[in-house]
């Protein structure tokens, strides 16, 4: 994204909308930050610039553009043909199957609701899930970024790109879950400098129960669930 200069009339109403604060006055002009732009698209889709200064290149370079793909939800994953920032995963999970029993998968999103994230935070992140044995996603929009998945790290070139948010989605066993969370609630206190989410995602019984529940409750972890309930649509 980039302002029009000959068009700009220096209003500042812009200033506001942008999420990661890349709009900046600077020397008397009013300019998007290129390093702080996540590329979301929200100044110029919110359409208060009443000039039409706010610009988008014709074609944005990679790896850029994954700023764009991670940031803008209108834009497509190549690798997925899904648009937004994560998976479909957690909420299809009936129809994937991806989560089976005794597996715990987890969901960690990086950059949301402040100021977005480095891909170099994530490759943190991907290495300390891989330290502790994680299975990745194929359907996830950050595994074609691992270069190495012995190791979990990414691809070098994209290290330097911020996004909005990136939602890393993995499986681990059960019995090795709940140090993972302890490791996991360490680690992401201590080694990135970005606000970090991590959810998990256990399978309920027959009867609409899931003991790993219990057990998070018993090592004193506070649960705020989200339910997802099979009305029949998955049952082909």
């Amino acid at each position: 994204m980039y302002i029009d200069q000959e068009l700009c009339k220096k209003c500042l109403e812009c200033q506001p909308v942008c999420p990661v604060g890349a709009i900046i006055l600077k020397n008397r002009t009013v300019i998007i930050d290129y390093e702080t732009c996540v590329e979301c698209g929200v100044c110029q889709r919110f359409g208060i610039c009443r000039e039409d200064a706010i610009k988008q290149v014709d074609v944005i370079p990679y790896p850029r553009i994954l700023r764009a793909v991670f940031s803008d939800p209108l834009q497509t994953h190549e690798s997925t043909g899904v648009a937004g920032r994560g998976t479909e995963e957690m909420k299809t999970n009936d129809v994937t199957n991806r989560f089976k029993k005794d597996q715990i998968g987890f969901s960690i999103e990086l950059g949301r609701p402040y100021k977005g994230a480095y891909l170099g935070y994530l490759e943190k992140e991907v290495k300390k899930a891989k330290s502790l044995g994680a299975e990745f996603s194929p359907d996830n929009p950050v595994y074609p970024l691992i270069a190495d998945h012995r190791t979990g790290a990414l691809k070098p070139e994209i290290l330097n790109e911020k996004v909005i948010s990136a939602i890393a989605e993995f499986v681990l066993p059960e019995e090795r879950a709940l140090q993972a969370i302890k490791e996991f609630r360490q680690f992401l206190n201590s080694q990135l400098a970005c606000v970090a989410t991590m959810s998990v995602i256990a399978r309920a019984d027959e009867t609409g129960k899931a003991a790993f529940r219990t057990r998070l409750k018993e090592s004193g972890y506070d649960i705020y669930p989200n339910g997802k309930v099979n009305i029949g649509m998955a049952a082909v």
